[in-house]
């Protein structure tokens, strides 16, 4: 490995896989690395950020705006969270002459990309002569490999239902050095022992399987795996317009007032059923609660947890992103504000 480069490792997988949860974790953990993790966030969400940057504000030390809207937060721990808003060769130029502060970079791909346009981007002539791509990750959900499912709520493997979904999973699966196979633990014990086995029939090549349960993982397994990665940049087997794919997703963002958390479910749950949601995420207000509720939905199964207090003069509202297929907006608004309270 060039010691001039920083080491860098892409985490791709489908929406909901557990990518965030993963890095969260990483970030989290004091290692005596130095870690920069890299997200895209849209343009009208700051969710994922959010969640990546931990459950308190004492957490970051300082907030660097940069333009264009990206932002790099400093973690007390060392660790560094990067929001990309818009020019992801922008915040990597501004990585690199940061070099001396970072051991490492983490770069999460969006679940609705081809992680093979972030190998193209990082060996450009812009940074190809900062980075070198330690290895790719892949995060496959257990519960829904164990079905024999994309995520908890598309098309089955092998029934070509929806080939633009098809081969977006089979890419993040075809490009991995290592698979983490997420969320064992909502997995029967008998089952989980077969997931390995069910993984490596969908795989063309030999990458090491690592499972997981609540996205904890030995972050020594992730680190250090020097897989010359830069060198997949041709590997996809089937040519297929990338904007195509990505395109083919809707992201919803829905902001509201003070809300009834049980009824926000079962709405939610009620539009899913209806709709074709795969990933819901948010932050929820509730009414005489001084702390905020985290909603993670992936499928019909939604997980709530509360994450922080509310800080002074911080506004308080429920914001929710919704990402699917085909999906009304008008009706997935109108619906959940039906769970808003005075």
């Amino acid at each position: 490995m060039n010691k001039q480069k920083i080491p860098t490792t892409l985490v791709t997988g489908f929406l909901g896989s557990g990518k965030t949860t993963l890095l969260s974790s990483v970030l989290k953990q004091a290692t005596g690395r130095r870690v920069a993790v890299v997200v895209s966030v849209p343009l009208e969400s700051s969710i994922d950020s959010e969640i990546l940057r931990g459950t308190d504000f004492d957490a970051v030390e300082d907030v660097q705006r940069l333009p264009l809207g990206n932002r790099i937060y400093k973690l007390s721990n060392g660790n560094l969270c990067c929001a990309v808003q818009h020019d992801f060769t922008h915040m990597m130029k501004e990585l690199a002459q940061r070099s001396d502060d970072i051991d490492h970079v983490m770069i999460e791909t969006p679940g609705t990309v081809l992680p093979i346009s972030f190998i193209r981007r990082l060996n450009s002539d812009d940074l190809v002569d900062h980075f070198t791509i330690d290895s790719v990750i892949t995060v496959a959900d257990g519960p829904a490999l164990s079905e024999g499912r994309y995520s908890s709520t598309s098309g089955r493997i092998g029934k070509v239902i929806d080939p633009d979904l098809q081969f977006l999973y089979q890419a993040q699966l075809d490009i991995a050095d290592v698979v983490l196979i997420s969320k064992t633990d909502l997995v029967f014990s008998v089952i989980r022992k077969k997931l390995p086995e069910k993984l490596r029939a969908l795989l063309s090549h030999d990458p090491e399987i690592i499972t997981m349960q609540h996205g904890l993982v030995n972050p020594d397994l992730l680190f250090n795996r020097d897989c010359s990665s830069n060198k997949k940049v041709g590997i996809d087997k089937i040519q297929i317009d990338e904007d195509q794919v990505s395109n083919g997703f809707d992201s919803v963002m829905i902001e509201m007032g003070c809300v009834d958390s049980d009824l926000l479910v079962s709405r939610l749950q009620m539009l899913i059923r209806e709709q074709d949601v795969y990933r819901t995420k948010g932050f929820a207000e509730l009414p005489n609660k001084m702390m905020r509720q985290v909603v993670q939905g992936v499928g019909s199964r939604i997980d709530r947890s509360y994450d922080r207090r509310w800080a002074e003069g911080e506004v308080r509202s429920t914001r929710l992103q919704i990402i699917g297929r085909h999906l009304d907006a008008e009706r997935l608004k109108a619906t959940l504000r039906v769970a808003e309270v005075s």
